[in-house]
């Protein structure tokens, strides 16, 4: 096979010929990734600013427990995150989510391995698999074959390391998930993988997931989240 039929194979392979066509000359396409990107820098910007005023009001309560005025705290641990994730899987997503010709399901089973980092983000790790997965688009003969193997490996499952931004929005969290690496259980292959977390990333990513915060007991909103080397701090108001 010549290098250039073994290149079309693995974009076959992927789904992916059809997104790729065109975007390198189409002005239009470049200017709307521009767009994309810019818009993603704004909003982590924002979020350094909110984890950087949280630090600062924290600290303060913190010396000062007068300074307080009357708010509370809740602080979640990555155990209890994963606790509180576990309530939420499994979660069904359309194969379509992920390529707008695969059929079929994208299973998240588990999110675990939660770790916080700095500028009000964590990572963690998703757990995934395919149900009745199918690539319906055209696909060459000798590619076949390949193809197959894929929808295989992803069926067995697959695991997504994710970077998640935190934000509050009024009583809202809003949980912007970026995956920074996939790796699929059974066949490896670090182009159908790398080609699975950019459509991950561009369909499946796109929304971020959004928590009401609000405590139905009282009604008592948030006013400050924070994420601490240990814990996400959510603050509330009395």
């Amino acid at each position: 096979m010549s290098a250039r039929r073994g290149r079309g194979a693995t974009w076959a392979l992927l789904a992916v010929a059809a997104l790729l066509g065109g975007c390198a000359v189409d002005p239009r396409v470049r200017m709307k990734s521009l767009e994309d990107e810019n818009r993603q820098l704004t909003r982590e910007v924002q979020a350094a600013d909110q984890a950087v005023q949280a630090s600062a009001s924290y600290l303060a309560e913190l010396q000062s427990p007068a300074k307080a005025g009357g708010a509370f705290s809740l602080y979640f641990t990555p155990e209890a995150l994963e606790r509180m994730a576990a309530q939420m899987v499994p979660y069904r997503m359309p194969g379509r989510d992920f390529n707008s010709k695969l059929k079929g399901e994208i299973i998240v089973e588990r999110v675990t391995d939660f770790q916080f980092l700095s500028r009000n983000r964590l990572r963690c790790k998703a757990h995934l698999r395919g149900e009745k997965v199918k690539y319906t688009g055209s696909v060459p003969s000798f590619a076949k074959g390949q193809v197959k193997d894929f929808e295989q490996a992803v069926t067995k499952g697959a695991i997504a390391d994710l970077e998640v931004q935190l934000t509050l929005d009024g009583a809202r969290v809003l949980a912007r998930a970026e995956a920074t690496e996939i790796r699929l259980r059974a066949k490896r292959d670090s182009s159908a993988e790398s080609r699975l977390q950019s459509e991950m990333n561009k369909s499946a990513l796109r929304l971020p997931l959004v928590f009401d915060m609000t405590l139905q007991a009282n009604g008592a909103v948030p006013r400050r989240l924070l994420v601490t080397g240990n814990h996400v701090v959510v603050t509330y108001a009395p």
